[in-house]
């Protein structure tokens, strides 16, 4: 997440943006390609979101009540904190879809 927000700060080469829940206080902070730049929707390699969240609760109302992933991509999801993997199973089956 880090090394995104200082892509994105020195130029922004490979046209990401950085969502977060609130500022300066935040809860959650998503890393993602802008949405114009998907050429093709079953690309997860070049689909790839990283996360990096302090409350996760925060996390996981990101994940099931906002547009900040796009369900109908498919998506690498990186992360490294406890609970991550989780989350986004569970949302996944809320949705009703498949997770690998």
């Amino acid at each position: 997440v880090l090394g995104t927000v200082m892509t994105v700060a020195r130029g922004n080469p490979a046209a990401h943006e950085v969502l977060v829940d609130s500022w300066p206080h935040f809860g959650v902070v998503l890393t993602r390609l802008r949405p114009e730049e998907h050429k093709d929707p079953q690309d997860f390699y070049s689909n790839q979101l990283t996360v990096y969240y302090r409350d996760e609760g925060a996390w996981r109302e990101l994940l099931g009540g906002t547009q900040a992933v796009d369900w109908t991509r498919a998506f690498q999801m990186q992360g490294m904190q406890e609970g991550m993997y989780e989350a986004v199973r569970q949302a996944a089956d809320a949705k009703g879809l498949r997770l690998e």
